[in-house]
């Protein structure tokens, strides 16, 4: 500790200042200002030179064995506010995800790059999930150091940010996968007749997704007040979210970006299933007594929307060979039919809400097979 004379108009003051060390090895000064330069007031001043320390450190979180866990905690509720409540929950199962691999009693300083490497090795090439899971769970992973290095509880970590998912090169099994993320006309024909026998209102819900575009989240939160009758529109500006399993507890959020906010207009059937549906409820609410009128168009007998994992359930229950329905396939469906049609790449980011092209053209570049066959038919003609 050392002391600073400060004189001015007003008398003279003592300024004591101790430079002290954190456990992450950055170095700070604190400093008390006192009237006094006694024996007494330099020990009052070491008193509250190191209180003033431990504050620091304490507010700081600078425990040189503060685990990583223990910081993935102070991340998830730094950020909770800052998010989607569907995004915390994503960022909460990828922390729940990444200490299934990393000991949650290891200091975060203990913990190594090559440690991370395994574990995000582990989980693309051992546990085969996807190249976009193993990179979120590292992005994860560099958010909670990158956010112990704000809070100086380590210094370096370039060699965290360094580390890479390299893609691995596609299987035969894969390209078929690629190829296989949307319906043609006669299978999307069969997918609506049986889902007719099912549930009719289900199959008419798939139906308009699949003349649309929309996102499943999208479609759910859909209101009368969305549709534009006269102009024969819809504006998405919602997204409906579920917190629970059971689906009990649903909210309209917003959408999934900006660009996710547009008007649609809709064809002559779509407008057809939308009237339909709005028929229907009306019939609903007049024979359920416990019926509870929301605003939504695609609802339940009793009028909350649809759960999510109801309409999959159905679409299990559905058989096309070689496809694995899920409702997005019904988006990329859309998507095939706007690039069989020619319609440009631009418009149909547009209308489904895309802002990166390449999430557009992973699709609009696997054409369908009638694509396929007037190339041909037209290579054909050329020679005759």
């Amino acid at each position: 500790m050392w002391v600073e004379t400060l004189t001015n108009s007003k008398g003279t003051r003592y300024k004591y200042c101790e430079r002290y060390e954190l456990p992450n090895g950055d170095t700070r000064k604190v400093s008390i200002t006192l009237n006094s330069n006694s024996t007494y007031a330099h020990k009052q001043a070491s008193i509250e030179l190191q209180n003033k320390i431990k504050d620091v450190i304490k507010e700081l979180h600078l425990d040189p064995n503060i685990t990583m866990y223990k910081v993935a905690q102070l991340w998830l509720e730094h950020t909770e506010p800052t998010v989607k409540i569907s995004t915390h929950i994503n960022h909460s199962l990828h922390v729940k995800k990444i200490f299934t691999y990393i000991d949650t009693g290891i200091p975060l300083v203990k913990v190594t790059p090559i440690m991370i490497e395994n574990m995000v090795h582990s989980v693309y090439y051992k546990e085969n999930l996807s190249y976009y899971y193993a990179k979120s769970i590292l992005t994860t992973v560099r958010a909670i150091f990158r956010h112990a290095k704000r809070r100086r509880i380590i210094q370096d970590i370039h060699e965290i940010e360094d580390i890479n998912v390299k893609k691995k090169p596609f299987t035969h099994t894969e390209i078929a996968k690629k190829q296989n993320k949307f319906l043609d006309a006669v299978e999307l024909k069969s997918v609506l007749a049986q889902l007719t026998k099912l549930a009719p209102r289900i199959a008419l819900l798939i139906e308009f997704m699949s003349l649309t575009g929309l996102r499943i989240g999208e479609l759910l939160a859909l209101r009368y007040c969305d549709y534009d009758t006269k102009k024969a529109t819809i504006n998405v500006n919602g997204t409906l979210q579920y917190f629970y399993k059971n689906g009990s507890d649903i909210k309209r959020g917003t959408p999934k970006n900006i660009y996710s906010i547009r008007d649609i207009a809709l064809d002559n059937r779509c407008v057809k299933i939308l009237n339909t549906i709005i028929t229907d409820n009306k019939r609903q609410s007049l024979w359920f007594k416990g019926y509870n009128e929301q605003g939504y168009i695609f609802t339940a007998k009793r009028g909350s929307p649809y759960d999510m994992q109801y309409i999959n359930k159905l679409l299990k229950q559905v058989h096309i060979d070689g496809k694995h329905l899920t409702t997005h396939i019904f988006r990329h469906t859309h998507i095939s039919m706007l690039a069989e049609l020619g319609i440009p790449l631009k418009a149909i980011m547009q209308r489904v809400g895309h802002n990166d092209p390449a999430t557009t053209l992973s699709i609009y570049t696997h054409v369908t097979q009638h694509m396929k066959d007037d190339i041909v038919e037209k290579l054909n003609s050329r020679n005759r």
